[in-house]
């Protein structure tokens, strides 16, 4: 397949299609599809791969703020706090060089102020530590969540994620209905670990949203939460129940990410590589902030993207392309379109692959 060819299949299964893609079978589905090809590899999970993309991901050095619109459109702005500031109530930031141990030694934030605004309530990627992250990989699920809970799959996917442990052990007791509060969701992990599962989202809420989940959450495991600024975002401690300790960032007013501690820096990369990169090469619609790390191409419903596809193969890797990404688009009553586009390293190994 060459740089931005795309192969275009019809499926009359949008339904299983997007539960499977929720349960990550669209894995499964590359590897049946990488079978039918003569290639001198198999698919595979990395044990040891950290979250990222092949080429390592470049850090955002200057300050930058998002738009008070829902968009996330970068702009100039004020200086973000430093990195490690302390979000108090109404958004005065004191420092403290404490790392968080845990939600147990947090001050309480209970009272209603906290839910105004921060000064750095709309910073995006503002970077400060390492120039460069080393390369990395990951599986990558963006779902237009607007587009399902208009269609007729809404109730079936909110029952569906109702039952799956995973999402009960992250959000549980937070209040978030993924399919009512969310517009577009990301779900995406090197490896399939749950440890290492990224989630990002934008939600259709006013800018309380959030801090209101953090708050409910926090309530539901009879904690507290303090709130500080790192990269230039606000981020607390997210109490979920699963084992893995995370972190949630308030990106803009209407977008978020959820990850452990130290993937947050890896996030923000991400955005801005995303951002970076040619839209209309990459089959995406231009975006811009946050909005750029949920992009998705015009009239998609939902999309799997491979980072670092070489990690994932045992074998040759010479036909092997660095992006790999399969999209969904409901065309019509029980029929959608998927398209796959391989993003190769070089023009001459588009040229040289077998397909």
């Amino acid at each position: 397949m060459r740089a931005g060819q795309q192969l275009e299949v019809v499926s009359a299964t949008f339904g299983l299609a997007a539960s499977a893609v929720l349960h990550f079978a669209a894995f499964a589905y590359i590897a049946s599809a990488a079978a039918q090809f003569d290639f001198d590899f198999a698919i595979t999970l990395p044990a040891e791969v950290e979250f990222g993309i092949a080429e390592g991901m470049e850090l955002a050095g200057a300050p930058t703020q998002a738009s008070s619109s829902a968009g996330g459109v970068v702009e100039a702005g004020p200086k973000a706090a430093p990195s490690d500031a302390v979000i108090i109530d109404a958004g005065v930031a004191e420092t403290d060089t404490r790392a968080d141990a845990g939600a147990n030694t947090d001050a309480d934030t209970d009272a209603d102020a906290d839910m105004a605004a921060d000064t750095d309530a709309d910073a995006v990627s503002t970077l400060d530590g390492p120039s460069r992250l080393p390369p990395g990989a990951h599986l990558a699920l963006r779902i237009d969540m607007k587009r399902v809970r208009e269609s007729p799959l809404g109730p079936d996917v909110t029952h569906f994620l109702r039952g799956v442990p995973d999402w009960q052990l992250i959000l549980d007791g937070s209040g978030i209905d993924p399919v009512a509060d969310l517009d577009r969701l990301l779900v995406a992990t090197p490896n399939l670990e749950r440890s290492k599962l990224v989630l990002a989202g934008k939600h259709r809420r006013d800018a309380t949203f959030a801090r209101g989940s953090v708050k409910r959450l926090a309530r539901a495991r009879g904690k507290s939460v303090r709130w500080k600024s790192r990269y230039g975002v606000p981020t607390a401690p997210w109490l979920n129940q699963d084992q893995t300790p995370r972190t949630i960032a308030l990106l803009s007013p209407h977008h978020f990410s959820i990850t452990r501690r130290q993937d947050l820096q890896r996030v923000l990369a991400l955005a801005k590589a995303r951002e970076d990169r040619d839209a209309h090469q990459e089959g995406l619609l231009a975006a811009h902030g946050p909005d750029a790390l949920l992009s998705m191409g015009l009239g998609e419903a939902l999309a799997l993207e491979v980072e670092g596809v070489h990690r994932f193969v045992i074998g040759s890797i010479k036909n092997v392309p660095a992006r790999l990404r399969v999209a969904v688009r409901e065309t019509g009553p029980d029929e959608a379109t998927v398209s796959v586009l391989a993003t190769y390293p070089t023009p001459l190994a588009a040229r040289e692959a077998p397909i």
